[in-house]
């Protein structure tokens, strides 16, 4: 009887050891549906389940706004690298022009003054002299009293020889009544871009009159270089737009003279035909539009002298 009690005792004992180990876990031995589970797959599966919430939602936003600040740092660096590529160029156009002026001057001056003068050093200016001194001789020659002897002095000028003509000294010519005024410094490039912008701006802001004022005023002040061809183009668009035909034909006309390789030339160009069709030239018209699309015809002005001519095809003109 106390064999079969130690018995079971013991045999209780073991399994309440055991016990621990045959419970599952409340946490992860379980799925979602509540069975157990106790392959690794399953468990993976249930962190990817944690980690596609509100953490991955949050990396993703500071991965956008990282992305942005980064595009707008690229811009930053892109102006910055065109602001110092343009002040390059100012520069070397600058030094350009003052050594065009030094050697434009130093020509005239060569043409102006002898032979040597320029490049030898003035004569050295010997102490005055009383012109009443008794003149003493020396081993060089004569010399003024109050002079120092083997000075060196301003020799007189060579009488001419009457039979040598030739030897006559000619007469002095003044240096200052014979050398021309420098011509002015060039235009500041960052000004005459101001000027242009004003003047388009205030084309955008409809108010043509003053538009056209003002890209005449550019164009007296700038008659080449940049954006001088642009603003006779839009000096043309003003008048074109004010419905004064003749002024704009001048301008349009004008610009396709002067700036021949301008990328503005083939919009001249279709605006002179459109302007003879506001002024019932028809003939003229298709003449100039078709010369526009045969001569750009990859342009966009091709492609709207095309639709002007279905259109005056349909109104029989």
């Amino acid at each position: 009887m106390n064999v079969d009690a130690l018995r079971n005792g013991a045999l209780i004992s073991a399994l309440l050891a055991v016990a621990p180990v045959w419970a599952e876990p409340a946490d992860y031995g379980r799925d979602e549906a509540g069975y157990a589970t106790t392959t690794l797959d399953s468990r993976v599966s249930r962190l990817e389940k944690r980690l596609a919430g509100q953490p991955l939602t949050e990396m993703s936003h500071d991965i956008d706004r990282l992305q942005e600040e980064l595009r707008k740092l690229r811009g930053q660096v892109e102006e910055l690298r065109n602001g110092f590529e343009r002040g390059r160029r100012q520069d070397r156009e600058q030094i350009a022009a003052l050594e065009r002026r030094n050697q434009d001057l130093e020509s005239r001056l060569a043409l102006v003054l002898p032979p040597g003068t320029l490049a030898s050093p003035p004569p050295a200016i010997a102490p005055a002299t009383d012109p009443d001194a008794p003149v003493t001789l020396t081993a060089g020659g004569a010399t003024p009293a109050g002079a120092m002897p083997g000075g060196v002095g301003v020799s007189p000028e060579p009488l001419p020889n009457p039979a040598n003509p030739a030897s006559a000294v000619p007469p002095a010519v003044p240096v200052q009544e014979a050398i021309a005024p420098p011509p002015p410094p060039p235009p500041d490039p960052r000004v005459r871009q101001g000027d242009y912008e004003r003047a388009f701006e205030t084309l955008k802001a409809g108010r043509y009159t003053d538009a056209i004022a003002e890209f005449q005023t550019f164009v007296a002040k700038y008659p080449t270089g940049d954006f001088s061809d642009n603003a006779h183009y839009w000096l043309g668009e003003a008048h074109y737009v004010n419905r004064d035909y003749a002024a704009a034909r001048e301008a349009f006309k004008r610009m396709v003279a002067d700036f021949p390789q301008s990328a503005k030339v083939p919009d001249a160009q279709l605006k002179l035909a459109f302007i003879e069709y506001e002024n019932a030239q028809y003939a003229k018209a298709r003449s100039i539009l078709n010369d526009v699309i045969k001569r750009y015809p990859d342009s966009s002005a091709a492609r709207m002298a095309e639709k002007r001519l279905e259109r005056m095809k349909l109104e029989n003109r």
